[in-house]
């Protein structure tokens, strides 16, 4: 019989491609606030994570194997200008799901991001202590801890920037922009300033599977790519993969929604050392260029199937 995850914020980037990537080998359950979307073969329920009776009587219900937290409000500036819904989103409604899984003993997983760290230019580990220049991190730093602290029976991911298609229509995000924008051969404008690592998110659904099948618990893992790059390079990189006009991808220091003083116009780079990843599960994290040809390979294989 196949194990059951569900996912709360089924609806956003994360959780629907989550959904879709698992879906053949476990049966998934997911949540949404306001916008419903249809994945085949996988069954959604409305939910508002910061109401912590119905949210427990949900996972009472279904009695999922493991439980996801895919909700959050992830755009830094976003975060900086409502930091009240950054908290209630990134961190309250975290604590709601968290603590619930943990009374049907469901391994509670937590997708954190590399934005918990400073941004110094240095090699981030696990074992290092957050300290974050953004609200965003804040809020995400602080669930990290509660986890840590409060749950029994869990995994954290910390990660790079996520990027792929989004299964909300209505609803486009940075890379889909960049997609379409050099698709019609028109000017993309990107951040030259901060450095991150880029990963498909289809990889961290595979190592996310990896862990759950080999129950690992308990434990906090860097999941990013090996080296990092501005947006304004790795859009020249998509550009490159996919034999677009890199010439079309314009660079721009744009600033960064930092929370520290005399910080501003400064540069950044969250560059999070995946050896503990690599070791524990048996895996190596692709550079940024080699996540890129998973990529293409993984669109080439999804527009040969709807052909």
């Amino acid at each position: 019989m196949r194990k059951t995850i569900m996912i709360f914020g089924i609806s956003s980037f994360v959780g629907s491609n989550l959904a879709e990537a698992l879906k053949d080998e476990f049966r998934i359950v997911g949540t949404y606030h306001k916008t419903p979307v249809t994945i085949p073969g996988v069954t959604c329920y409305p939910c508002d994570v910061l109401k912590k009776d119905y949210v427990a009587k949900l996972i009472a219900i279904v009695k999922p194997d493991f439980t996801i937290y895919a909700v959050g409000l992830s755009s830094l500036m976003e975060c900086k200008l409502r930091p009240k819904l950054s908290d209630a989103l990134n961190s309250n409604g975290a604590a709601n799901v968290c603590s619930s899984s943990e009374r049907v003993r469901s391994k509670f997983v937590f997708l954190s991001s590399g934005f918990v760290h400073s941004g110094e230019n240095n090699l981030f580990t696990e074992g290092d202590t957050p300290f974050p220049a953004t609200a965003y991190g804040t809020s995400l730093s602080s669930t990290e801890f509660y986890v840590q602290r409060s749950c029994l029976n869990y995994l954290i991911l910390r990660c790079g920037i996520l990027y792929g298609r989004s299964y909300r229509a209505t609803h486009q995000n940075w890379f889909e922009y960049l997609e379409r924008s050099l698709t019609r051969a028109e000017k993309f404008t990107a951040d030259d300033s901060v450095k991150s690592g880029f990963l498909d998110v289809h990889i961290v659904a595979n190592i996310l599977k990896k862990a759950l099948k080999d129950n690992v618990t308990n434990r906090l893992m860097h999941v990013s790519s090996g080296d990092i790059m501005t947006r304004f390079q790795f859009a020249r990189s998509y550009a490159k993969a996919f034999r677009l006009d890199e010439s079309l991808v314009q660079g721009k220091m744009i600033p960064f929604p930092t929370e520290r003083k005399g910080k501003e116009g400064e540069e950044f780079a969250f560059h999070l050392s995946t050896s503990n990843v690599e070791e524990y599960l048996g895996t190596k994290m692709p550079t940024i260029e080699e996540s890129l040809a998973f990529t293409q390979s993984r669109f080439d294989q999804l527009s040969a199937k709807n052909s």
